[in-house]
């Protein structure tokens, strides 16, 4: 329901800091102004996405599971979507997201988040392996099929 009002209201708001910019500095500076955060947008969007894919493939090749770096990355689509729809409010939260250090705050608690709920529900087990259980599980030898 708070989404549905959000979808609602965002449109809104951004229409009235429109109005309320353009009486400030005029129809056309408010217009190249948001042609101007939407081009800046989609370079920034397009320099960081490729350095995070840099950094995936980095961890990945590591052995090193690239969970940050992916969220990272779906939040800079999130910011590019934002910079690219016109209005002064959308332009503000995808210039936000553009921070490297607001990115890693967010993804550090939605990453954390999500581990805690995958734990609640029994999905895996949070912290470091058990290594003594996880050894009784495994059995080491060789075989050799008898019928060939």
């Amino acid at each position: 329901m708070r989404v549905l009002a959000l979808i609602l209201l965002l449109p809104l708001f951004e229409i009235f800091t429109f109005v309320q910019v353009g009486g400030k500095i005029g129809g056309l500076w408010t217009i190249l102004l948001t042609l101007a955060t939407a081009f800046f947008g989609v370079f920034l969007v397009k320099t960081q996405g490729l350095r995070t894919v840099n950094n995936v493939r980095e961890q990945v090749q590591s052995g090193q599971m690239p969970g940050q770096a992916v969220a990272s990355g779906v939040m800079l689509f999130v910011s590019g979507a934002l910079l690219i729809v016109p209005g002064f409010l959308s332009d503000s939260l995808g210039l936000l997201l553009l921070l490297p250090f607001v990115r890693s705050a967010i993804a550090g608690s939605l990453i954390q988040g999500f581990v805690q709920k995958r734990a609640n529900a029994g999905g895996f087990q949070q912290g470091p392996a058990n290594t003594s259980q996880n050894s009784r599980n495994t059995i080491e030898g060789e075989y050799r099929r008898e019928d060939d």
